[in-house]
């Protein structure tokens, strides 16, 4: 039978926020232990740093161009077809438990993506919200393990602090997973996608035994140089509203507690679905993923969650990769974006590896040289706050990162081994000139391909037709 997939996604998480990634502060040994026999991805870049878009190019293995959402409030394309839909194809049951944000939220609360391709939908976008929402799960579930908890859920929402262990969104989304695990069509391979809403702000709403879990004497103040922000980060400070996030004196290290104390328990949670694959004898046989959506600033250069600014802790997420019957640990350098995933796991199932031509899968020896993040007008504010809309970019290659701001025409050259906190903006000096130059016509030949491929297949597809 073909491998099992798992894709286990966290919303809002920087790589940098576990133990296999050099974080001592948190405490995440279950993940570190799936590390030590998978393969540690350290470049791995978001398509775009906001949910919804950022999905859509992982679902869809397609970048903004290709599938049409780029604002966090967009909708996907009713013929756009995400990975579920081609894996039935191949013979898979598929299962969705938690998160999906592949459209805006308001839309998915009440109808679904036609081309979502899922057997088993259990979404839940966030665990306060839509609770009358036909498609979620957590809301059937909670109001009948605690009614009482599901009640006052719906009077406070988000406001509602330090939920319980044992009502929480994410013991919700590792207890269902590990169910369908458990319970699956033994005639077929499984698909399960496990979408967890943490770390995501607000930050307080993590069982409070997680306080306990972490390790105080390695924590870390966030990076304080904010001298030489671009506009478009500025505009995203500004109306962010650091005060609003309590980031302000000791409400910044409160924040950045409760980031960590909810990674800490997604690790927590995270074995009960490990547990299952191996309870069923199916682990070694199963390709488990686990990533995120994009990261979070939580404090770093004067920045806070996400939007159109590029510096590592908002665009470069975790990456553990186990392949079926990897049993002995690596490392791995090679750039990777995450529509990457698409032929990974497409590959994985049987299908071509290049059935999405700007999805390159892992297993495979074509790598890249650039990886790209893209920013086009994809925040709540450039719609409605905003006194213009941001149009940027990210580009970076084994050792060096350029960020554009097309609006401004502002930019920024890191030379990442030797300033990994991306304190030295070199753009402007003259030796480093020809290595900016060089990302910006790598980035220009990406992009040149990318529109060929696509308006190659539209034109031709036309000019077919109109033969006939």
């Amino acid at each position: 039978m073909k491998p099992n997939i798992v894709l286990i996604m966290s919303d809002q998480q920087r790589k940098r926020s576990l133990g296999t990634y050099g974080n001592r502060y948190v405490h995440t040994p279950n993940l570190d232990a799936l590390a030590e026999g998978a393969t540690v991805y350290e470049h791995c870049y978001c398509n775009a740093p906001v949910c919804t878009p950022s999905r859509a190019c992982l679902l869809t293995g397609k970048t903004l161009t290709g599938h049409g959402v780029y604002n966090l409030f967009d909708i996907l394309p009713p013929d756009e077809k995400l990975l579920p839909y081609y894996l039935k194809n191949l013979g898979y049951d598929t299962a969705l438990v938690g998160k999906l944000h592949v459209s805006g939220t308001e839309f998915e609360a009440w109808q679904r993506n036609p081309g979502d391709g899922f057997d088993t939908y259990e979404l839940c976008h966030e665990p306060s919200i839509y609770l009358d929402g036909p498609f979620n799960g957590y809301a059937r579930w909670l109001k009948e393990k605690d009614p009482e908890e599901f009640e006052a859920l719906r009077r406070e929402g988000r406001a509602r602090r330090f939920r319980s262990a044992q009502t929480h969104f994410t013991t919700w989304v590792s207890e269902r997973s590990a169910e369908v695990i458990r319970t699956r069509n033994r005639e077929k391979p499984l698909f399960l996608l496990a979408g967890y809403f943490d770390p995501h702000n607000p930050y307080d709403h993590y069982p409070r035994m997680c306080d306990d879990w972490l390790h105080e004497e390695a924590y870390e103040e966030p990076v304080q140089d904010d001298s030489a922000l671009p506009e478009g980060a500025l505009l995203e400070r500004r109306y962010h509203a650091p005060k609003a996030l309590g980031a302000d004196g000791q409400g910044l290290r409160s924040m950045r507690r409760g980031y960590f104390a909810g990674v800490s328990f997604i690790d927590a949670q995270v074995q009960k679905i490990i547990d299952a694959l191996k309870d069923e004898g199916i682990y070694d046989d199963t390709l488990i993923i686990y990533t995120s959506d994009h990261g979070d600033m939580l404090g770093d250069h004067g920045l806070y969650s996400k939007g159109a600014m590029f510096y590592e802790p908002g665009v470069n997420v975790p990456l553990i990769v186990k392949y079926p019957q990897q049993t002995r640990g690596e490392r791995s350098e090679r750039l990777t974006m995450l529509s990457d995933l698409f032929a990974t796991m497409y590959e994985t199932a049987g299908g071509e590896p290049d059935f999405r031509f700007e999805s390159i899968p892992l297993q495979g020896e074509r790598e890249r040289d650039i990886a790209v993040t893209e920013y086009r007008a994809c925040g709540k504010f450039d719609v409605a706050g905003f006194p213009h809309m941001i149009h940027a970019a990210m580009v970076r290659d084994a050792e060096w990162k350029l960020n554009i701001y097309h609006d401004t025409n502002e930019c920024q050259l890191f030379h990442l081994p030797t300033d990994p906190d991306e304190v030295h903006n070199l753009y402007d000096r003259e030796d480093c000139a020809p290595k900016a130059q060089e990302l910006m016509l790598k980035y220009l030949k990406w992009q040149a391909e990318r529109d060929r491929r696509y308006n190659m297949s539209v034109s031709y597809t036309h000019l077919r037709a109109h033969e006939t």
